[in-house]
């Protein structure tokens, strides 16, 4: 069963994830920041200012092959899921996309998700996490309303180490 780790950029997922992997649980890392990252090193095209539509299919299935690689009997952790794609998509004005509502309809997580609730004193930007606080907090709002509306329970992960939220989302399982 996959467990989401999601909230806003900047709160706290990776490291948590990292964390995570190094426990020596199964990790799906933040998949558009994977492509992210690659498009800009290797000067590519999918970038979601270039192709939006090739982008969101390519982090889409990116999830999808993380989610479908876990048996429902391994206890695994995912940077980000599918909702966070519907609640980007809402944070830009856009619609969601048919194959992202079907995609959502028909792959499901954990019901319980941990969100990474803002918190100012470890944000920071870099080359791919442009906005600034008050964006992600924007941004994390709607991640809210995504996994709300497709039915997830969310658990607000408290102000403390990294070390005390795994062992908060360790119990909490």
């Amino acid at each position: 069963m996959v467990y989401v780790i999601t909230g806003g950029p900047g709160f706290g997922k990776s490291v948590l994830i990292e964390k995570l992997n190094e426990l020596g649980y199964r990790v799906g890392g933040e998949i558009a920041r994977q492509i992210l990252e690659q498009e800009i090193t290797e000067a590519g095209g999918l970038l979601p200012w270039k192709d939006v539509a090739g982008f969101e299919k390519r982090v889409m299935d990116g999830q999808i092959e993380f989610l479908n690689s876990i048996d429902v009997q391994t206890v695994a952790f995912s940077d980000r899921g599918l909702p966070d794609q519907a609640a980007f998509s809402w944070y830009k004005g856009k619609k969601i996309s048919q194959q992202l509502k079907a995609a959502l309809e028909a792959n499901l997580y954990a019901k319980k998700v941990y969100l990474t609730p803002p918190w100012r004193q470890i944000y920071r930007n870099d080359q791919i996490r442009t906005e600034s606080f008050e964006e992600a907090v924007r941004i994390h709002s709607f991640i809210v309303k995504a996994y709300l509306k497709y039915g997830y329970e969310l658990i607000d992960l408290p102000f403390v180490s990294p070390g005390k939220r795994i062992k908060f989302i360790l119990k909490s399982l």
